[in-house]
């Protein structure tokens, strides 16, 4: 999770630059599992963990990858094909990622790759499956984050509540509004969080959540100063800038925190 009151080494994210905790709370409370609902954090179950196979992903998936794109040339609107390819998609780019440094790096192939899975899911979805499958997406969460789509994030955030309403998932889907500026809807989810706390834990929701809010405000205020003055826009514009490069850049290294 990337909200989680749960373990003492949770960092308070609220007081430093949004940017900037975005990759360290994804880092070190989804990447290795603390306080995250999958066993072993979510790196195992989008397939960076360390027992990754190191194949090539152009032998590794380019059967399966040709064989749903058939399905789906077949039957456009197959949703098993379109699932499938979204999948396979994602393997093969987390396959091409560059793993040299200490943080895995998109590469060219990687982002051409997590493109299609991401057209593939959006079919996938036209196709308004009654239980999107939850393993895949949480593939498509670290893709939105990847390509600093928070939008896309809180979309896909909404497809996970939708069949597992928690509050540190509704806490999640309000950090990813938040940084999409939009404040309203950021609130809602917050609400719904703290609503969905356990009473013990209540109190805290409430406290974190209304420092996150208040800079959103902040953020979101000074953004629309500096649009009236003709200035820089703010970073809430790329919220997960720390996290990967903007898919419109040139690749490159995840930069360390």
């Amino acid at each position: 999770m990337l909200f989680d009151l749960k373990t003492g080494k949770r960092r308070r994210f609220i007081q430093v630059v949004f940017g900037f905790l975005a990759f360290i709370f994804f880092i070190s409370f989804v990447g290795f599992g603390i306080g995250g609902d999958v066993s072993g954090g979510i790196f195992d179950a989008i397939g960076l963990g360390g027992n990754n196979s190191s194949g090539s992903a152009s032998t590794q998936y380019e059967q399966q990858i040709d064989d749903a794109e058939d399905d789906v040339a077949q039957n456009p609107k197959d949703s098993r094909a379109l699932l499938d390819l979204t999948r396979y998609r994602y393997l093969a780019g987390q396959e091409e990622l560059d793993t040299s440094g200490e943080i895995p790096a998109p590469t060219e192939d990687t982002r051409a790759h997590w493109n299609a899975a991401l057209d593939a899911w959006d079919s996938y979805l036209k196709t308004k499956p009654k239980k999107p499958d939850t393993f895949v997406t949480g593939q498509i969460l670290f893709v939105n984050q990847v390509f600093n789509d928070a939008g896309g994030a809180a979309e896909t955030q909404q497809l996970l509540l939708d069949q597992n309403p928690t509050a540190t998932g509704y806490a999640d889907l309000a950090y990813f509004l938040y940084f999409e500026g939009d404040i309203e809807k950021g609130d809602a989810a917050a609400d719904q969080a703290i609503d969905l706390a356990k009473k013990s834990e209540r109190a805290e929701f409430v406290t974190e959540l209304d420092k996150l809010a208040k800079q959103a405000r902040s953020l979101k205020k000074a953004e629309e100063v500096q649009g009236a003055a003709g200035g820089e826009e703010s970073g809430l514009q790329s919220p997960f800038g720390g996290l990967g490069p903007d898919p419109s850049a040139d690749p490159g290294a995840l930069p360390s925190p």
